[in-house]
């Protein structure tokens, strides 16, 4: 059994895109996710004052720990553009990156449960819901070049909205919550397609090696070095 399943045919692994490709989306992110963070930041400054009005100790906490989720994401993308130290490992950035809009999108979509208690106005609980499920869809649609990226902030506040009308026994805002998360997760699923297929289309898979391709390179380089000095001469 053993050899008769090592002499069958393997099935072909459909193969990705190219690292360089890769990289391209790498880029998209680390420039695109900066609006996303700025309108994430001025949703929760809202959110705390209107909140901090009749419920200063809620508004703290969860302002304290926005503050925190948002000076880390917003550190990271920062260093990644000035040059620093994870630029040279793009993969392992883009992995910290991912970590910290995962506990970016759980804070900001929790705001409708840390912001307003069972008893406050329904308005002032659909009013916070609204906001934080817009700016987490918002922010996840300018994080689509890297589809983990996007869920970090897109799933938390669909769970986040469910939970909300759950928690306050309206049926119709469970459905809605349930259709605009769903229009939303694949209007972002479409739109990362869409930014790979371009990324794979401009910096396509390539089976040279590198190191042949510098080795054709370099006499073409060494023939037009002569006249590129009897030129300068």
């Amino acid at each position: 059994e053993i050899a008769r399943n090592a002499g069958a045919p393997r099935p072909k692994r459909r193969p990705g895109i190219s690292r360089a490709a890769r990289l391209n989306l790498i880029d998209i992110l680390s420039r695109w996710s900066g609006p996303g963070l700025a309108l994430v930041a001025g949703v929760s400054i809202y959110l705390a004052i209107v909140a901090g009005r009749a419920y200063p100790v809620r508004a703290t906490a969860w302002a304290l720990m926005m503050l925190a989720a948002l000076w880390t994401a917003r550190r990271l993308r920062s260093d990644f553009r000035a040059g620093g130290r994870l630029t040279s490992r793009p993969f392992r950035w883009r992995a910290s990156f991912t970590a910290s809009l995962a506990v970016l999108g759980v804070v900001l979509a929790s705001a409708p449960i840390l912001l307003a208690p069972t008893t406050a106005p329904a308005a002032f609980g659909v009013q916070i819901l609204a906001l934080s499920v817009i700016a987490s869809f918002v922010c996840a649609l300018m994080l689509s070049a890297h589809l983990p990226s996007a869920a970090a902030l897109a799933l938390p506040g669909a769970a986040f909205a469910l939970l909300t009308g759950l928690r306050a026994g309206d049926m119709g805002l469970v459905t809605g919550g349930l259709a605009i998360s769903i229009l939303s997760i694949s209007g972002l699923y479409l739109a990362n397609r869409y930014l790979e297929k371009s990324a794979a289309k401009r910096y396509p898979r390539t089976s040279l090696l590198r190191r042949e391709v510098e080795r054709r390179a370099s006499p073409a380089a060494t023939r037009a070095a002569p006249g590129s000095r009897i030129a300068q001469g």
